[in-house]
């Protein structure tokens, strides 16, 4: 594996995984998702402290959440390096079921990271770039990539999609490491949003169960709410980011 892949595949790993990993976990890399209103019946967020969008890396990125979710900014990182936002059912956050909800409950999670220097090297044309992703995401290396330990065997790829130059994966990952109250199965989604490249996720909760449908559709609404509260980059094919390092 060459140092530009290496490099590439780190920063893929982190726009899948921030948010499901050392972020969940509480660990060094991030804040602790155990104690967010999201998980923890002990807190809540004042209603008044609720919100629904949330720019990130100096205002690169906006972030909106679907209807009825809100973003829970007690747990969110946001940095020069990247940003992390958790986002829940907004009864959740508040504990008062009045507040608005989703019909089915969820777990959302967006990163932002910097478009690697690597995507120089991919061509413009969308299509191009979403067959390699799609070849990519299917080998060993992806299924890797798409692990929370690392390792291919403990990811099954359950099925791949592309809309207006966005890939989407739902996978499941029998690795250790996600809270008991979330399904180890998860769509993800990969575009580029203002030059940054950005991963989103929804992940049902292990006691009421998303069908695949229902799931894409929450991510694609999620997609769309974001796109909508941004500028749209030219040529902004959704997956030249993050397999910038693929030719290298």
């Amino acid at each position: 594996m060459s140092c530009g892949t290496a490099a590439w595949r780190v920063g893929l790993a982190l726009s899948m995984f921030l948010g499901l990993t050392g972020c969940l976990g509480g660990g060094e890399t991030g804040p602790n998702l155990s104690e967010s209103p999201i998980f923890s019946a002990e807190r809540a967020t004042p209603r008044e402290d609720l919100v629904r969008s949330k720019a990130v890396m100096g205002g690169a990125v906006t972030i909106a959440a679907p209807k009825g979710f809100c973003i829970d900014t007690s747990a969110h990182q946001d940095t020069e390096a990247g940003a992390f936002l958790p986002i829940g059912a907004c009864a959740a956050l508040t504990k008062n079921p009045a507040d608005p909800k989703p019909g089915k409950p969820a777990f959302l999670t967006a990163t932002v990271l910097p478009m690697p220097i690597q995507a120089s090297a991919l061509p413009d044309e969308p299509e191009a770039r979403l067959r390699e992703a799609r070849g990519f995401v299917q080998s060993d290396a992806g299924r890797a990539a798409l692990s929370r330990v690392g390792k291919s065997e403990t990811v099954t790829l359950l099925d791949v999609k592309s809309a207006s130059g966005v890939l989407y994966v739902r996978v499941r990952d029998t690795s250790d490491g996600l809270p008991p109250a979330l399904s180890n199965t998860t769509w993800r989604a990969f575009l580029e949003v203002n030059g940054r490249l950005v991963t989103a996720s929804a992940t049902a909760f292990a006691d009421q169960p998303l069908g695949p449908g229902k799931g894409y559709e929450l991510l694609r609404e999620f997609v769309a709410r974001i796109r909508k509260a941004n500028k749209r980059s030219n040529g902004a094919g959704g997956v030249k980011g993050w397999l910038g390092g693929l030719r290298n």
